[in-house]
């Protein structure tokens, strides 16, 4: 049995950056594949790699890049497995998907953190009216009637947040790029 297994502080560790993005490794793996019941094959094999692993993981390192890297070579793995056996993607098509995905991947969860920024900025109501909306679903009647308002001032003040949202947001992510 490996040695992390029985350190807390090591399983901890890697509970915590693999909860953080485990749908992203999968939904890379998925977007390589195309097949559901494939690629929860794969993940299940990455993610029991993942945990061998993790040991030799660099933590100055992205652990996204690090288990997609990982992934990847599950996913060359299976298709080298069943390539006689359906339609699958020649090598050179499969790698540049990689690429695509990684980059897609990356851009998405810098967006994520600048909305997460953006989002402390707001007013705690105008955040309770995002969490009710977005984040319960909640209609905006049942919001106006609970606020003692109109739906229509619901709506209102929900697409003004955004705006606000969609450009803070926006200025973020091209002061990260300029700096």
């Amino acid at each position: 049995m490996s040695k992390h297994l029985d350190n807390p502080v090591m399983s901890e560790e890697f509970f915590r950056l693999f909860s953080r993005e485990d749908r992203k490794i999968y939904g890379f793996i998925l977007a390589l594949v195309l097949d559901v019941s494939a690629a929860e094959d794969i993940f299940q094999e990455t993610c029991v790699i993942l945990w061998k692993e993790f040991p030799g993981y660099d933590s100055d390192r992205s652990f996204l890049n690090w288990a997609n890297g990982i992934a990847f070579n599950q996913v060359r793995k299976y298709r080298r497995k069943y390539q006689n056996k359906r339609l699958i993607f020649n090598d050179n098509l499969v790698t540049e998907l990689a690429e695509d995905v990684s980059s897609m991947v990356e851009e998405q969860s810098q967006r994520q953190l600048a909305l997460t920024q953006c989002m402390q900025k707001l007013s705690p109501r105008e955040r309770d009216l995002i969490d009710a909306y977005y984040g319960d679903r909640e209609t905006a009647a049942t919001v106006a009637d609970r606020w003692k308002c109109s739906s229509h001032a619901i709506y209102k003040t929900i697409k003004k947040i955004r705006k606000v949202l969609f450009d803070c947001v926006n200025r973020r992510l091209s002061s990260e790029m300029t700096s």
